[in-house]
């Protein structure tokens, strides 16, 4: 015999998928809320090369210890 345990096309309700959605919702809400205002507080300088890890003036490790 054949079991059939939905009558829709669709399947049974779960709302696993409607709450995942509203819970990333919510932490994108959040985040956009703390950059936000985190830019707002703080803003940086556009182009600013002070926070270039390359360009800064620091010796290496190889240099300073004569290893090649």
């Amino acid at each position: 015999s054949i079991l059939f345990s939905t009558r829709t096309i669709m399947g049974g309700r779960n709302p696993f998928l409607g709450i995942a959605y509203i819970v990333v919702a919510g932490v994108c809400i959040v985040l956009g809320a703390l950059f936000t205002a985190t830019h707002l507080i703080k803003p940086r300088k556009l182009g600013d090369h002070t926070y270039l890890s390359w360009n800064n003036d620091q010796p290496s490790t190889a240099t300073t210890t004569g290893r090649a």
